[in-house]
């Protein structure tokens, strides 16, 4: 038997964060092989509820990654997790904390805010999942699975002087889109290109799937208005200060575009909180709309492929829309912008001003579903190249 620990961001309700260990486990299971897969978050967790799968906390991982007579493989398991600091991961978790992380640029100049939330945490690593099989005497080997960095800069490796060579030591390391692949090589560092692993959730959660698993209100919905709406989301983070232009895109979708509104959350942890946003947008619209509240993923997962087009700044409510082979509008987010420009159907390769959202709109819902599905099928192929590579690195020792 083959121990395989799996650690993200799991202990929290993010979408995108709850789909990873759900669709590795099921690729890997694939392969028919005696793997044994257990989950870790900073701390102890139980979402299935919403569809997520149970995380042990992060001492229950560190003992398990110290034992030499029971080793174990790790996998880093998505995300933009190159260079992600403890204060960040901490601030989705804890609502004072994510008070103080909002001031971070100010706080970290008289206080190590990532070095105070380590100590905090009692974590091993200066970053949270950045470390190598020399860190732990029973680790065999680490997988560093299709990772964001779009934001890493040499400043970066310049502050962490250690995070070239643990990345470079790396059993298998794949990022997830070209402009991380750019970042990295600044610092004289190669890694793999894969699609995000979420890519693959169409294979394994079908439509038939996910009708069974939705709430009623969310069955009934699609069933009356499937492919008449655009499932729309934002962040709060990022949108901030401009809900009316957002509002006045959305308008134009329900006017010009002869296309209904659904409003619905992906992001509901701290520092997403994407059912704020949308309240707003709410308030401002002046068509008619439909609100969910993402009662759990399946939801959101069924809501986006039966939608005419997907608008949002998520970038897995846009890899969702990919997957199912629905049309997408990426709103001004780097990492989705990186993503669609590596993936994306061509004339829709970046994430938009939010002025435009009605000329993509028009743009995406253009495409034809012959180059939808060529899309997806094109990132199956590479992303299940990379998880025969990582197969290959479990077995290896």
């Amino acid at each position: 038997m083959t121990k395989v620990l799996i650690i993200g961001a799991f202990d929290r309700y993010n979408y995108g964060d709850l789909l990873f260990p759900l669709v590795i486990e099921r690729q890997l299971s694939s392969y028919g092989k005696d793997f044994e897969f257990e989950y870790f978050g900073l701390v102890e967790s139980d979402l299935t509820s919403v569809g997520g799968l149970p995380t042990k906390g992060l001492q229950k991982f560190y003992k398990a990654c110290s034992d030499p007579t029971n080793p174990v493989h790790v996998i880093i398991a998505g995300g933009e997790a190159l260079g992600v600091t403890w204060n960040s991961l901490y601030a989705a978790l804890n609502p004072l904390f994510q008070r103080i992380n909002k001031r971070h640029v100010r706080v970290n100049k008289v206080l190590d805010l990532n070095a105070w939330t380590k100590k905090i945490l009692k974590g091993k690593t200066t970053l949270p999942f950045v470390f190598d099989k020399s860190d732990f005497s029973g680790v065999q080997s680490v997988t560093l699975n299709s990772l964001g960095g779009s934001g890493l800069s040499p400043a970066t490796f310049t502050k962490y002087d250690f995070l070239k060579e643990k990345l470079e030591n790396a059993d298998y390391f794949a990022v997830r889109d070209q402009l991380t692949v750019d970042n990295l090589k600044k610092s004289g560092l190669t890694a793999d290109l894969c699609p995000d692993s979420a890519i693959l959730m169409s294979e394994f959660y079908p439509l038939n799937f996910l009708h069974k698993n939705v709430t009623q209100d969310v069955a009934g919905y699609v069933a009356e208005h499937s492919r008449k709406y655009v499932f729309a989301q934002i962040n709060k983070k990022t949108t901030r200060g401009h809900e009316q232009v957002i509002a006045s895109g959305l308008d134009e979708i329900y006017e010009k575009g002869k296309t209904e509104i659904c409003l619905c959350p992906i992001g509901k942890a701290l520092d997403h909180d994407d059912h704020e946003a949308l309240q707003e947008i709410g308030s401002l619209l002046k068509s008619p709309y439909t609100y969910f509240d993402a009662d759990n993923i399946w939801d959101i997962m069924y809501l986006i492929a039966n939608s005419k087009c997907y608008v949002g700044t998520s970038l897995h409510g846009a890899i969702t829309a990919l997957s199912y082979a629905v049309p997408h509008v990426g709103l001004k987010v780097e990492k989705l912008g990186a993503y669609l420009a590596t993936w994306g159907l061509k004339g829709n390769q970046r994430s938009i001003e939010f002025s435009e959202i009605y000329e993509q709109f028009k743009v995406a819902t253009n495409a034809t579903k012959e180059e939808l599905e060529a899309s997806r099928d094109r990132q199956f192929t590479e992303i299940k190249k990379g998880f025969d590579k990582m197969v290959k690195v479990l077995e290896s020792n």
